[in-house]
């Protein structure tokens, strides 16, 4: 049956170019949401055989969270307000990028997650921390205390250039339907606008493409205006767009391609994978999906796609495992269809 499925997947990409570079999303090592970097869980190890085995899928990027949750443990607060990042932090972070350079990996850097703003679920106090963020008076605080800082030590330590991009945001959609903007799309915008002037006034960022994510779904409400250079990503220098789907059918595809064809601003597909609602854990399902996604991210005009995720090697059954490449202890068929792709566009 794998034999069959490398044919097909060989006869399926024989007609296309394979310019599109084709990595992975880790988000988080061992599953430690928020808290990988502080020296109670980073995991020097485990940070090297990921980019280790991101390199042997021929993958150019990988792309990580930073700043996610609600609570922020990395950050250093005192009586409810931002002091700095964590010192751990920081030292962690550093020894991640040495290793990705160290193998040959750009990073895709995200600092925060949208779905962490949950106005039905949190605490006061953390709905407030996420919300002050979201405006400019708060996001110039959390720019100058956090931000600052960690580009100021990976400028410090030459490290800028294994950082690929920056997604300011984790599907940013999500934070705009729950009315975490005052000024809904229009605020999302401003705040792309100040965070990539803030990134880039640093001297070695200055050319490190900025954005933040969207989910590309036909239920979610998107802006008429969202491809449009007066529109709410009029300051990305790149375009981050999200999809999962069994199919491996991206959305609004027709008007990517109009937009990519313009040749403004790549288009990348930040996360690809099944549907959310597919819940069972199938090699032949994850073939598919990732083949058809190669197809269409290409046929879309798409520079680079990037499949959700890499590795989840915890034991018993977890939702996580069904979309990662590596799950169980083995690495899954999909994994070796990727690095073939990526064989044949080097």
């Amino acid at each position: 049956m794998i034999k069959i499925l490398f044919f097909l997947f060989l006869v399926t990409i024989s007609g296309l170019s394979h310019a599109m570079n084709v990595g992975f999303n880790q988000a988080w090592f061992h599953n430690n949401y928020a808290s990988q970097y502080l020296d109670g869980s980073f995991d020097e190890i485990e940070v090297d055989r990921i980019f280790r085995l991101t390199n042997e899928a021929g993958s150019k990027t990988l792309r990580l969270w930073f700043f996610e949750g609600s609570d922020f443990p990395m950050v250093e607060w005192k009586n409810g307000e931002m002091v700095g990042p964590k010192a751990d932090f920081i030292k962690n972070v550093i020894k991640t990028l040495q290793i990705a350079r160290s193998h040959n990996v750009k990073v895709y850097m995200t600092f925060l997650d949208a779905h962490t703003y949950r106005p039905d679920k949190l605490s006061r106090e953390s709905l407030q921390k996420l919300r002050s963020i979201f405006n400019q008076k708060g996001g110039a605080v959390f720019l100058t205390k956090v931000i600052g800082p960690l580009l100021k030590a990976i400028e410090e330590s030459g490290l800028t250039s294994a950082i690929g991009k920056i997604d300011l945001c984790n599907e940013m959609d999500t934070v705009v339907n729950r009315f975490g903007f005052d000024q809904g799309w229009q605020g999302a915008g401003k705040m792309l606008c100040q965070w990539r002037s803030f990134i880039q006034g640093y001297e070695s960022f200055k050319n490190i493409p900025v954005t933040f994510s969207i989910r590309l779904h036909p239920l979610l409400f998107q802006p008429l205006n969202l491809l449009s250079d007066n529109g709410p990503l009029a300051c990305a220098d790149v375009l981050d767009f999200h999809s999962y789907s069994d199919s491996g059918t991206i959305h609004k595809c027709s008007q990517l391609k109009r937009y990519s064809r313009k040749n403004k601003k790549k288009l990348i597909l930040g996360e690809f994978g099944q549907s959310y609602f597919t819940n069972r854990y199938d090699d032949n399902l994850q073939n598919r999906n990732t083949v058809n996604y190669l197809k269409s991210a290409e046929e879309c005009g798409f520079s680079e796609a990037l499949s959700w995720r890499l590795s989840d090697i915890r034991p018993g059954v977890n939702k996580e495992a069904r979309y990662s490449f590596e799950a169980y202890g083995k690495m899954r068929p999909a994994f070796w269809l990727i690095q073939k792709h990526n064989l044949n566009r080097q």
